[in-house]
C-alpha cells in the first residue's frame, strides 16, 4: 500500500487533489487507517490517470463522478465527441490568429509620419474590400454602431493585419456641402478570403485625385474644396464615390486615424 503523499508522486497530481476527490466521492483511497491516513494501491493508479486525463479534457467533475459510476461506453464517448468538438473550434481559432499575425509580419512597416498634402494624381492598383451595410447617418453614434457590427461580421482579428481600412463615401462632386449627411460604407481590405458572407467591392485600378487630410470635420471640408478647385481647374472628370482611407492602424475617433486620405477615381 501506498501513502496519499507518495500515490500523488507516483500519479503525478498532488495530495490536495487526492482529498479534493475523496470529498467529493469521486476517487478514494483503498484504506483508511484508524489514524485517518489514507493509502493506496498500485491498481487505483489507472482509474486516478483516467480521471486525470478526462479532466485535463475540461469534463465537469460532475460529469466524470457520473461516468464512472455507470461505465457507460456510449456516454463516454458522447461526452469526448464533444470534447472533439470543442478542441477542433479552438484549432481552427489558433489556426486563425497564427495565420492573422504572420500575414501582418509580413506587411511593411507603416510609416507614423505624415503631413497633409495638396491634390495630386496617383496610380492605385485595383484591390478588393469588404464593404459594411451603408450608412443611414454618421454621427459618432452611427459610425461606432456601423463599426462594431462591421468587425464582428469579419472579425475582430482583422484589426490587426495592417491592411487598408476606412470608408467609402458617397459624395459626387468633391461636394463639401454634402459631406456631413452622406451616406458611407466602413471598408476593410480583404485579406486570408475565407470571408463568404460579407459583401466584397472592387476599388479599380487607375488614376486617383488624391490628397490627405486631418481627421476632423474642418480639415476634411477644406481638403474636400481643395480637390474640388483642382479637378475643375485641370477639367478632369471623378467618380462618384470617394475612397477614405486611414493612413495609420491606430484610429483616433470615427473609425479614422489621425490622417487620412481622401480618393477619386479619374473617369
Amino acid at each position: 500500500m501506498l501513502t496519499i503523499r507518495k500515490f500523488a508522486e507516483l500519479a503525478g497530481t498532488t495530495r490536495r487533489t487526492l482529498l479534493f476527490y475523496d470529498q467529493e466521492d469521486v476517487f478514494k483511497p483503498a484504506h483508511i487507517a484508524d489514524n485517518g491516513y489514507r493509502y493506496y494501491s498500485y491498481d487505483q493508479l489507472y482509474q486516478l490517470k483516467f480521471i486525470l486525463q478526462l479532466r485535463h479534457l475540461d469534463l465537469p467533475l460532475a460529469t466524470i463522478k457520473e461516468l464512472l459510476a455507470t461505465n457507460d461506453a456510449t456516454q463516454l464517448n458522447e461526452q469526448l465527441k464533444a470534447v472533439s468538438s470543442h478542441i477542433q473550434t479552438e484549432i481552427d481559432n489558433l489556426t486563425r490568429l497564427k495565420a492573422t499575425l504572420t500575414e501582418r509580419f509580413q506587411q511593411p512597416a507603416i510609416s507614423t509620419e505624415r503631413q497633409l498634402q495638396s491634390p495630386t494624381i496617383v496610380e492605385r492598383p485595383a484591390m478588393s474590400f469588404w464593404c459594411s451595410p451603408k450608412s443611414v447617418g454618421c454621427t459618432d453614434d452611427d459610425i461606432s454602431a456601423l463599426y462594431q457590427t462591421f468587425y464582428q461580421l469579419i472579425g475582430p482579428l482583422k484589426l490587426l493585419d495592417k491592411h487598408e481600412s476606412g470608408f467609402l463615401t458617397a459624395l459626387a462632386n468633391s461636394n463639401a456641402q454634402a459631406y456631413p449627411t452622406a451616406n458611407f460604407q466602413i471598408i476593410k481590405a480583404v485579406s486570408l478570403a475565407d470571408i463568404t458572407t460579407v459583401p466584397i467591392i472592387q476599388r479599380p485600378a487607375g488614376q486617383y485625385v488624391v490628397a490627405t487630410a486631418m481627421n476632423d470635420m474642418g480639415s476634411i471640408l477644406h481638403t474636400l474644396e481643395n480637390i474640388q478647385h483642382y479637378v475643375n481647374r485641370h477639367h478632369l472628370t471623378i467618380a462618384t464615390r470617394m475612397w477614405q482611407l486611414n493612413l495609420d492602424e491606430w484610429l483616433t475617433s470615427k473609425a479614422g486615424s489621425q490622417y487620412i486620405s481622401l480618393e477619386y477615381q479619374l473617369m
